[in-house]
């Protein structure tokens, strides 16, 4: 019995092990769509745009007129004690007495005129809407420029991991010719010491890299809101690790004109949009502080009711009632006034926002653009090294295989390689994360 239960438990464990070790590939698009259904922020304003909805009916409703129905029943009992008590020289006969009273009414209110702040107040809850909504298309360009890149900088580092590890192969296979060199005695065993040293170095490094990538693979799931349960990889076709300088250089001279970019992020970005879309909203505000401090309301009503003192017969006392309500507010304390300035002020201070996020978002475009120039330029100048870098191995190589040179030499010119590549690597993947910045900051991102 007790060897059954383990055998149950082992299973089971193997089992769960073997689930949680199993690697999911994800994509780009899985990442960012699973971020915008699980962010709490994005489920937050989807829920306040719904309620908004709701919001909206109310206003149209405030155009037309309520109607109240309501009925009532009184019950009075009546006593008086000691006959002949009198009231004004008039005696009063002692008696109890219970009447009933039945009444039934309909009552409808409606506000004929009010300066059109009830029309305003409908066109302030639709850009209420209209505002949250744009704020929700910012939060997901957010979200997805973040992932974005959180993404590049896995592929970043995968990519690092890939060349390390070449260069750790290529490290072996070294110290394994010099084995046999030194078996047929035309080097030292103080060589294979020096390229076990370098072997070492080269493991090292991987096993960094690998962590590196794990750390970065992670903050992904994190910031895409997925189960950090599991084990993930990306599947990584989304870029192009292995464009050509002219396709660089054509991007950069396609996109070097700021004005231009400039003009694209005014039209596109919803920071901008939202910004001028609360100027409207503020702009309403005024014009409802004007109707209310500037106009009269003219409210009109109209009720028919019954009543009686029995229920059969409660439509024998029949009223129907109609009358308008004008008011206007000679004197209110200076509230309406102040009401009136703060809309004002409100308004004037969102031009002045506007025109600071206009100018923060001239700088980021130029920033970007000078970006993209000195990766390019950097790229250019990693090119030249690189091609350097690997004469100067090969010769290293060769010198050393002749007698000529040291395996110093050649453990320098691989050390050199590898950093030369790893930057290499390193610059173009941050030229691909320039390039979605620029179109973040332009308002175009895809995602």
């Amino acid at each position: 019995m007790k060897l059954s239960k383990f055998l149950i438990i082992t299973v089971i464990l193997v089992f769960t092990t073997t689930i949680i070790s199993q690697e999911i590939s994800i994509s780009l698009k899985d990442a960012v769509t699973n971020a915008f259904k699980n962010d709490p922020d994005i489920n937050k304003l989807e829920n306040t745009i719904e309620l908004q909805e709701s919001n909206i009916r109310q206003s149209y409703g405030n155009l037309f007129p309520d109607l109240t129905f309501s009925t009532g029943w009184q019950r009075t009992n009546q006593v008086i004690n000691k006959s002949f008590i009198n009231q004004n020289g008039i005696p009063i006969p002692e008696s109890n007495q219970t009447t009933d009273y039945f009444s039934l009414s309909l009552r409808s209110d409606v506000t004929l005129f009010d300066g059109l702040t009830s029309y305003d107040k409908v066109d302030l809850a639709k850009q209420t809407q209209t505002q949250y909504l744009i704020q929700l298309n910012q939060l997901k360009q957010d979200l997805a420029i973040k992932i974005i890149n959180s993404y590049i900088t896995v592929l970043k580092n995968r990519q690092i991991v890939k060349i390390n590890e070449a260069t750790l192969q290529d490290s072996q296979a070294q110290l394994e010719k010099i084995k046999i060199f030194v078996e047929v005695g035309k080097k030292t065993k103080l060589d294979i010491l020096q390229q076990d040293v370098l072997v070492a170095q080269n493991e090292l490094a991987v096993e960094q890299a690998k962590n590196n990538l794990k750390k970065s693979i992670s903050d992904l799931a994190y910031n895409s809101n997925l189960p950090l349960n599991k084990n993930y990889s990306v599947i990584g076709n989304e870029f192009n690790p292995e464009l050509s300088n002219e396709q660089l250089e054509s991007y950069v001279l396609l996109n070097q004109n700021s004005e231009r970019l400039t003009n694209n992020a005014f039209n596109n970005r919803q920071d901008i949009k939202a910004s001028i879309q609360n100027q409207d909203l503020l702009q309403t505000n005024i014009d409802i502080a004007k109707g209310i401090q500037y106009f009269p309301t003219i409210s009109g009503f109209g009720q028919y009711s019954m009543s009686g003192y029995k229920i059969d017969n409660v439509t024998n006392q029949r009223t129907f009632t109609i009358g308008l309500t004008l008011s206007y507010p000679i004197f209110s304390n200076f509230q309406q006034d102040n009401q009136r300035q703060i809309a004002l002020i409100n308004y004037r201070q969102s031009l002045e926002d506007t025109r600071a996020l206009k100018n923060k978002i001239e700088v980021q475009i130029d920033k970007a653009v000078q970006d993209l120039k000195s990766l390019l330029k950097q790229i250019e100048i990693s090119d030249r090294s690189l091609t350097n870098a690997e004469e100067n191995k090969l010769l290293a190589e060769e010198s050393y295989k002749v007698g000529l040179g040291t395996l110093l030499d050649v453990n320098t010119a691989t050390t050199n390689l590898n950093n030369i590549k790893v930057t290499k690597s390193n610059l173009i993947y941050d030229f691909i994360n320039a390039q979605k910045t620029l179109e973040y900051y332009q308002g175009i991102v895809n995602y």
